[in-house]
């Protein structure tokens, strides 16, 4: 495809990348690609019931496309997850970075499992650097708060993926990781200096830069030493001077959801599209409610504003020169589901999650005995991050570990039945879910036996922090069902505790 061949139509439908409704091919997505002229999709775990439903609907949306879709997910791993059965488990960040051990051959099976599925675009890996303990929205979805660990781990991640023919998208530059404030909900800002950020945020960016990624994802954070009005996204200064320019980067540049809350509360989609475009994006990425009226909304938009000169069409022809680029290399190949999730990368997951449970404190009463009878406190788990699944239904420790187990919430209703339960058990585990500063789980903790004790973190490695006189701690980074069963096998003795926390506490 040249294009040369291509309408204006056509050309401004391949900067846009909507999200859709259902889980089949619908009226939605048919004028997506037929009156919209779509450059891509995003899935969500909502419009996915299995890989061969997500692998059949590929196939139609691409037989129905005149020029070659990107079918795109976040499939990053940990908690972030929209394939989730069925095919190469994929432990997070984090986790993957405390085993210290290279994620490259794994990355690549994950991404082999897309491929199959007719995936060819995932905004992975994390390259924020976790600098802030306080961070509501990043934390154990970033390798580490070391630049230089994060760098190594995105640049093996990033490649597995595109060894394996699917185009990785970098994110989210020029960092999220020292922000307090999540962007989905409302607009981050931070005052670092550029030689701040190049020993730090930048560092991880510009390895991957260096390295052949093909593709990076610009976040909605305000960083005013290089932008006082505007957050990357919308910023000329940061997605021109300092990304292209400055650090050289020559692939495809996506922007975070603009439908959410950082932007959408603060700018009109004229302003969206005007400083998006204008500032050196390639593809827009809308998402939230994607409803068909407002993605209609936003061609009809573009496409005025081209023709009436305020986007020049040598401007829309810069990117979609890039993007047709890229497609040619990442929207060939199979679908083929019959070979998902080979036996030898399952095991090589499962020996990387085992290997990331990360003991940091043991009074002596780790590993559990044969004959201590314990109690599992266990956290009503809610959506913590709206770039978390809704809906998702999760398992308890007592899945995998079948002893007494007591699920709690943030209401405590049953803190009289669990003060008095506790004192009839040899060892206590009490798994916490992103533990705050004076919140429900500390009020928890202050009345449990600290020496049999052992808190467990489910996702946050921070929870410690806000805990006085914890005696034994592990840290879990997610509450996968995968790193559920890992943690069991350390509890018990079947495997030692080898992770290293790559944070510091």
């Amino acid at each position: 495809m040249h294009i040369k061949n291509l309408t204006l139509e056509e050309k401004i439908g391949q900067m846009l990348c909507f999200a859709f409704n259902g889980t089949e091919y619908n009226e939605q997505l048919d004028r997506q690609i037929k009156q919209l002229k779509v450059g891509g999709v995003i899935y969500f775990a909502k419009n996915i019931t299995s890989p061969f439903q997500a692998a059949k609907l590929n196939e139609r949306l691409q037989k129905e496309a005149k020029i070659p879709l990107f079918t795109c997910i976040d499939q990053e791993g940990g908690s972030v997850l929209r394939v989730m059965e069925k095919i190469t488990p994929f432990p997070g960040a984090m986790g993957l970075a405390a085993t210290g051990k290279s994620i490259r051959n794994l990355c690549y099976h994950v991404a082999k499992d897309l491929k199959s599925i007719g995936f060819n675009l995932n905004h992975a890996p994390v390259a924020d650097v976790n600098n802030n303990p306080l961070n509501p929205v990043i934390n154990s979805r970033s390798y580490s708060d070391d630049p230089e660990v994060v760098a190594k781990y995105v640049c093996e991640a990033f490649k597995g993926f595109q060894d394996a023919g699917v185009l990785a998208t970098v994110k989210h530059f020029p960092g999220h990781g020292n922000t307090s404030q999540d962007s989905h909900l409302l607009m981050p800002s931070l005052d670092s200096s550029l030689a701040e950020m190049k020993k730090i945020e930048l560092v991880p960016f510009q390895k991957a830069f260096d390295e052949g990624i093909d593709g990076v994802m610009v976040s909605h954070v305000l960083y005013t030493a290089l932008d006082k009005e505007y957050p990357a996204t919308l910023s000329y200064p940061i997605m021109t001077k300092l990304l292209q320019e400055q650090m050289g980067f020559k692939g495809l540049i996506v922007t975070d959801s603009l439908s959410m809350g950082a932007i959408e509360q603060n700018y009109t989609n004229e302003q969206v599209i005007n400083l998006c475009v204008n500032g050196g994006v390639d593809m827009m990425i809308f998402c939230g409610a994607a409803r068909l009226s407002d993605q209609e909304e936003i061609f009809n938009k573009f496409l005025a504003m081209v023709k009436a000169g305020i986007i020049s069409e040598k401007r829309v022809n810069q990117s979609v020169e890039k993007i047709l680029r890229l497609k040619e290399k990442y929207c060939s190949g199979t679908i083929d589901v019959r070979n998902l999730a080979p036996k030898s990368a399952v095991e090589e997951a499962e020996k990387l999650s085992v290997e990331s449970v990360s003991l940091v404190k043991n009074s002596g009463i780790l590993p559990f005995k044969t004959e201590d009878k314990v109690l599992i406190l266990f956290p009503e788990i809610k959506l913590f991050s709206l770039v978390d699944n809704e809906n998702q239904k999760y398992k308890t420790l007592s899945v995998y570990y079948p002893q007494d187990e007591i699920v709690f919430n943030r209401e405590l209703k049953n803190l009289s039945l669990i003060k008095g339960a506790s004192k009839q058990y040899d060892k206590i585990i009490l798994a916490t879910y992103n533990v705050g500063k004076g919140d429900y789980q500390t009020e928890l903790f202050k009345c449990l036996d600290k020496e049999k004790t052992v808190v467990v973190s489910l996702r946050s490695p921070y929870d410690i922090l806000h805990l006085d006189g914890v005696k034994n701690y592990i840290c879990l980074y997610e509450a996968t069902p995968l790193s559920l069963n890992s943690l069991t096998k350390c509890l018990i003795g079947e495997a030692p505790f080898t992770g290293k926390v790559p944070v510091k506490l």
